[in-house]
């Protein structure tokens, strides 16, 4: 018989990882002098509200892989180089 586990007793730290992704990102965005809204245009975004929701932990707002696709090889990087350490 299969137990099933919740995501949150699966994967307690969750929530701390995408923080941590996103201040990464963030901080790799800044160090480019790439604005919000390039870096919007970049995920196919047409504004700020996107990357600013992401950068603020609003609605649960995320990267995605889709996303870190784009920005690895936007800014020719190994997707790894996206990722904060576990």
């Amino acid at each position: 018989m299969a137990v099933i586990v919740s995501k949150k007793e699966e994967y307690p730290d969750v929530k701390a990882y995408y923080d941590a992704l996103t201040n990464h990102i963030k901080a790799l965005r800044k160090e480019r002098n790439i604005s919000q809204l390039k870096l919007a245009n970049i995920l196919g975004h047409s504004s700020t509200s996107f990357i600013a929701r992401i950068e603020l932990r609003q609605n649960q707002a995320n990267y995605n892989l889709g996303h870190l696709i784009l920005l690895a090889k936007e800014w020719d990087l190994d997707i790894h180089d996206l990722l904060p350490p576990l």
